[in-house]
Parts: structure tokens; sequence; C-alpha cells
């Protein structure tokens, strides 16, 4: 599932000097992963200690309000020290000293995230339902040309027989997912959409 965002303009401009496997290595982090999927859903510059403390309570398995001081203090300074600047070196990220602030740079407009944990990643269900709709147009049309021997009524029963099973089978794959995924903490996939960015 690709997903849309507004990213703060900033005011940087540079050639990236690191290779894609390098980005891959600085996102096999959760916490770095943690990072990049908190923004992706709020959609806005986010503090730090706000960032902190959700990234506390998704290694913890708590609500945010039960995250205690040490939790909190312990990811912020993982994240202040290591993490954002990593991130910062490959140029997804940036992180305002000032106002305490991390957001995407424009950098990441080369990269689409994904939610690994979302349901409908796994197969495009839209693209298998199109391509049904294409193929029982072509049917209705070579029957009613005489290409095909098939009457009105064994048409329209193949169609929604073809329709059916793929909506049992979206069916079932939504439901693996959503049992195998319950509970557990969000997490993206990161794919490159633009190759001349990197070396």
């Amino acid at each position: 599932m690709t997903t849309t965002r507004t990213r703060e303009r900033v005011d940087r401009t540079r050639s990236p000097a690191f290779s894609k496997q390098e980005v891959y290595n600085a996102v096999k982090n959760l916490r770095r992963r943690y990072v990049l999927y908190y923004l992706n859903r709020e959609q806005k510059p986010v503090e730090l200690g706000e960032l902190a403390e959700q990234i506390a309570a998704w290694e913890n398995n708590l609500d945010v309000e039960a995250v205690s001081p040490e939790q909190r203090k312990s990811v912020y300074s993982a994240l202040y020290q290591t993490h954002l600047p990593k991130l910062e070196t490959i140029g997804i990220v940036t992180y305002d000293r000032e106002s305490k602030r991390v957001s995407f740079t424009d950098g990441a407009q080369n990269f689409e995230l994904y939610l690994a944990t979302d349901s409908q990643t796994t197969v495009p269900w839209h693209k298998l339902y199109v391509s049904l709709s294409g193929i029982g147009t072509v049917l209705v049309v070579f029957g009613w040309v005489g290409f095909v021997s098939f009457s009105g009524f064994q048409l329209a029963a193949l169609v929604l027989l073809l329709f059916g099973i793929t909506a049992v089978a979206h069916f079932y794959d939504r439901h693996v997912w959503q049992r195998r995924f319950q509970g557990a903490t969000p997490d993206l996939a990161l794919e490159f959409d633009d190759s001349s960015w990197f070396q």
C-alpha cells in the first residue's frame, strides 16, 4: 500500500554520497523504522519527546500514558545520539535542534513507505478485480458476436463465479494477515522510486 504524506520543505541541497545498500542497512534497525512510521502517520514535524514516548510505548507494549520517565529517557537519548543522525545522514529525515522537531526531508520523496503489517499489501487485489472486469467484458462481447457458444445465463454465471472465487481468496488473505499481525507493533517496508538519486 503506497502512503501519502506532507513534508516540511528544508533549505538544504546536496548530492547524496551513499548507496542503496547503506540506506537498507540504516533502516534495518527497528527504532529507525518506528521513526519513519510515526512521521508518516502524523504527516507533520513531531517533537522528539513525543516521538521517544511513543516508541517507548511500542517497545514495552504500553499505552503512551503508562511509559515511565526512565523508558522515555532511554529512547530519547538513543534517538538523539544515534538513530536520528543516521537517518539524517542518508537523507530521509532532519532534526531541528532549536525546535527539537523531527520531520521528513525532500529526499524522502525518493522513497516509498509501505505498512508491512497492512493486510492489503500482500496481493494487489485491486488489479485482480480490474482484470476480472476486463475478462468479463471480453466474454460478454464474444458471446454477443457469437465467438463463444455460451448463453447469456452461462456467461453471467461464469463471471459471477470468477468474482466469487476472487472475493473468497481476498477475504482469506485479509483474515490470515490480520491474525498474523494482531497486536503487533507497526512496521514499515521501504522501497526506492528513483535510482538516479543514488550512486
